[in-house]
């Protein structure tokens, strides 16, 4: 299966409420030869406000912001969309994407009339390739540089990562640069720890995770909170969450007798403590879950002789009414929240049925006329909301005036965080701070500046 490797660069780290500014993808073969590459800029929605810290990190202006010969937000999520459907099916990688980029790239779609789930439906999986890195640091870190902050401690970042490693990643920060970036860093993972590349690839698929965790076998999960590492002896507890892609594992460095015979609503104490011996692992995640042979001198690495590993593996093993009350233990942990009132804060509450899925496809290739006939034909409010929302920022004058005032109020209502709306970030918040970032960053005044007129400019709208 071919490789699709993309990055973004945004307005900021919120993945429900910022935007996406730029993207890249470059599509490789199974061995990372490169087959086609896209790249695309866009102009900010008038509803977002950027942090100003984003814009500093990625170098973008309010020119860039608002040119007017880029395409709009919309407009370029459907040639991205485009794009991804005719590489498709693949495998989707990036840095760090399964945390950021791509819970933004879903947003950016569902928020655009596309299909959210792209990158892991119709043959498609997806996985990161800092997950390979974090476990290679840990492992076998004598196999890849590590750099140095400037606190001087040790850092995965990319931008100080590949070229610590030999990348000439003068472009930092820009998309494509990243993209390319993230390739590198994979084909020297392949070159140097081969067995990790082809032990982990499989991570991309939920089976796998499941597989791998459901035949009693011990194995290894590492895990990564911020740059401190820790390396499990795990074994799986409980049955598998369906509808949430969860599973639980236990922790065999913790007495399995001290937790076996505890009730649903103790365990469910014990899932939220600080030391937590029964973990909970998100499957659709890639979780770096190894097979146990991975690790060598493994009474090294847990503190622990393995013959008392296996003596807590079977123990666990052993204990069904444990397993049956660490599954609903799990269902009561994470139980059904209520719906928002947030359109974007609705993305994973229900899929549209067939007949809106057929109505979404149609949507993008109608003429505006019939667009706003399809928006208001959708059974599923989240998408009428959604679509009269495109219509208002492509093409306002095919709405009705009580519809225009009304998304006219909820642009001002975001800008500005009037009347009890509490979703993304507001003009006087980031207004708020530019004075406290200008004694921070001295050297980038000019910039800050530039910045801070513009949202001087955005004040008086």
């Amino acid at each position: 299966m071919n490789f699709v490797f993309y990055d973004t660069e945004t307005t900021g780290l919120d993945v429900t409420f910022d935007q996406i500014l730029q993207f890249a993808a470059i599509l490789t073969d199974a061995d990372l030869n490169e087959l086609d590459r896209f790249e695309g800029r866009c102009r900010i929605q008038p509803h977002i406000i950027p942090s100003v810290e984003a814009l500093l990190a990625t170098r973008v202006t309010p020119k860039m912001l608002t040119d007017p010969q880029l395409p709009s937000h919309y407009q370029l999520m459907h040639k991205i969309a485009e794009k991804l459907n005719s590489w498709s099916p693949a495998t989707f990688l990036g840095y760090n994407t399964i945390n950021f980029d791509e819970p933004l790239l879903r947003q950016a779609f569902y928020q655009t009339l596309h299909p959210p789930y792209l990158t892991n439906t119709n043959g498609n999986q997806r996985g990161d390739v800092f997950r390979f890195v974090q476990t290679i640091a840990l492992l076998r870190p004598e196999l890849i540089n590590i750099p140095k902050n400037k606190l001087g401690k040790h850092t995965l970042r990319l931008d100080m990562l590949a070229p610590y490693n030999g990348f000439a990643h003068e472009n930092a920060h820009e998309a494509l640069s990243d993209v390319e970036a993230t390739i590198y860093i994979a084909n020297l993972i392949r070159e140097r720890f081969p067995e990790l590349w082809s032990t982990m690839m499989p991570l991309v698929a939920k089976s796998e995770i499941i597989h791998r965790t459901d035949n009693h076998k011990i194995n290894c999960l590492i895990e990564f909170f911020g740059m401190m590492p820790s390396i499990r002896a795990i074994v799986r507890c409980g049955e598998p969450v369906v509808e949430s892609s969860l599973i639980t594992v236990f922790d065999l460095s913790y007495d399995p007798e001290n937790y076996i015979h505890l009730s649903v609503d103790e365990l469910v104490k014990v899932m939220n403590g600080p030391r937590k011996a029964i973990r909970t692992i998100y499957i659709n995640r890639m979780p770096a879950i190894l097979p146990f042979e991975c690790v060598k001198h493994p009474k090294n690495r847990f503190n622990i002789s393995l013959s008392e590993i296996k003596e807590r593996a079977i123990c666990v093993n052993k204990a069904k009414q444990f397993h049956e009350k660490v599954y609903y233990a799990l269902k009561k942990r994470f139980p059904k929240k209520e719906p928002s009132k947030i359109v974007e804060e609705r993305i994973y509450e229900s899929f549209p049925n067939n007949n809106d899925q057929e109505l979404m496809k149609r949507f993008h290739s109608a003429p505006t006329n019939q667009q706003y006939m399809i928006v208001n034909s959708f059974e599923d409010d989240r998408l009428k909301e959604i679509g009269q929302r495109l219509l208002f920022l492509e093409n306002p004058t095919v709405l009705e005036a009580d519809i225009r005032s009304k998304l006219e109020k909820w642009k001002n209502n975001r800008k500005n965080g009037r009347e009890g709306v509490s979703s993304g970030r507001t003009l006087h918040e980031v207004f708020s701070g530019i004075d406290e970032l200008l004694k921070k960053m001295p050297e980038r005044k000019s910039e800050i500046n530039e910045i801070k007129n513009w949202f001087k400019s955005e004040l008086t709208d």
